[in-house]
């Protein structure tokens, strides 16, 4: 290897070069990496199939290669159509000459980790709006309820009546809702310190699925495990797991039996080590459903708190798991069809 290729190959961004006629000449290692194209596509890539045929690319190209000006684009989304998660790059395209023949030259500098930061800082920073209306609130709340739900139960022991019973049986039933809602309010509010030890991501899976297996049959669900036996141990909280986890599948059963009801529905569930980030790694877990989906436009707020497409919901299961993982140095990253299903991805780091 010659030492320009060296130097080319130890860069912390990708290089790619095509020719006059738009054609892959080259491209470094951490390009390969990026794209999912290797040396064999040389001579044969075009652009345009490089860019999936994007017209907007293919215009700044033209331009480029017409006027000699540079093009910077600072925050494209690059995805190869045989290839899974899109990753967001600084996408740069230079006219090049050797000699006299002109040559397309783009960098790529991944940011999808910065632009997942920046959107974990922003969920908290609203997260952090609500923590201290809520925690002062929720005290306040909770002493009275506290004595309506015990002079209701006194009550219904005293008078056995069948009508007074009824109606005393929804105050406590009600007053028991709003506590569990307080619960998940203060949850969101408090910054808990992590108490962690070792724990066997898989395990504490098989043993929800086992825990929700009478849902599943009740609703015609098939849950399919896809686990990497030599996942290593992490540490951290498992309640705290166990709770995220128990979340995201039952938002599975409700989205399932939303969309397919009696057809069957199919829940899938997979863990292994994530290969795409190196600093730190991570373990992804997923959640892939064929339920109802999430609308383009509810996406933007599916981990805002209180915000939510059940009839029921709370609207903070997602608000206190994502906060639960930002606690252990994760996230969750959630990607949807309208009426073809979603995928909820955890990532732990090792």
């Amino acid at each position: 290897m010659d030492i320009n290729s060296l130097i080319l190959n130890n860069l912390n961004y990708s290089v790619i070069l095509f020719d006059e006629n738009l054609v892959l000449k080259f491209l470094n290692l951490p390009a390969q990496e990026l794209t999912g194209y290797s040396d064999r596509f040389l001579n044969v890539l075009t652009l345009s199939r490089f860019f999936n045929d994007n017209a907007y690319i293919e215009e700044k190209v033209n331009n480029v290669m017409h006027t000699g000006e540079g093009f910077i684009e600072f925050e494209y989304k690059f995805q190869n159509k045989n290839r899974g998660q899109a990753r967001y790059v600084i996408l740069e395209i230079s006219k090049i000459t050797d000699g006299d023949k002109p040559h397309l030259l783009i960098s790529l500098k991944d940011i999808t980790r910065f632009k997942e930061m920046d959107h974990n800082i922003k969920s908290e920073e609203r997260i952090e709006d609500l923590s201290r209306f809520i925690a002062e609130m929720s005290h306040e709340i909770r002493n009275p309820l506290g004595g309506i739900k015990a002079s209701a139960a006194y009550l219904k022991r005293k008078f056995n009546e069948p009508d007074l019973s009824n109606f005393l049986e929804i105050i406590i039933k009600e007053s028991s809702r709003i506590n569990n809602l307080i619960e998940e309010l203060l949850a969101l509010s408090k910054k808990h310190k992590i108490k962690t030890s070792a724990v066997n991501i898989n395990k504490i899976i098989n043993e929800i699925i086992i825990m929700e297996q009478a849902e599943f049959s009740a609703k015609n669900i098939e849950v399919i495990k896809e686990f990497d036996p030599s996942l290593p141990k992490i540490y951290a909280s498992e309640n705290a797991l166990i709770q995220v986890f128990l979340n995201l599948l039952k938002n599975s059963v409700y989205a399932v039996n939303a969309a397919v009801k009696q057809a069957g529905g199919i829940i899938k569930i997979t863990t292994k080590l994530d290969y795409t980030r190196n600093n730190p790694k991570f373990i992804k877990i997923e959640f892939i459903d064929n339920g109802c989906g999430i609308s383009k436009n509810d996406m933007n707020n599916i981990f805002v708190p209180f915000f939510t497409t059940k009839e029921k919901g709370s609207g903070l299961g997602l608000a206190v798991s994502q906060k639960i993982m930002h606690e252990h140095g994760g996230f969750i990253d959630i990607s949807s069809v309208k009426n073809r299903g979603t995928t909820v991805s955890v990532y732990i780091p090792i």
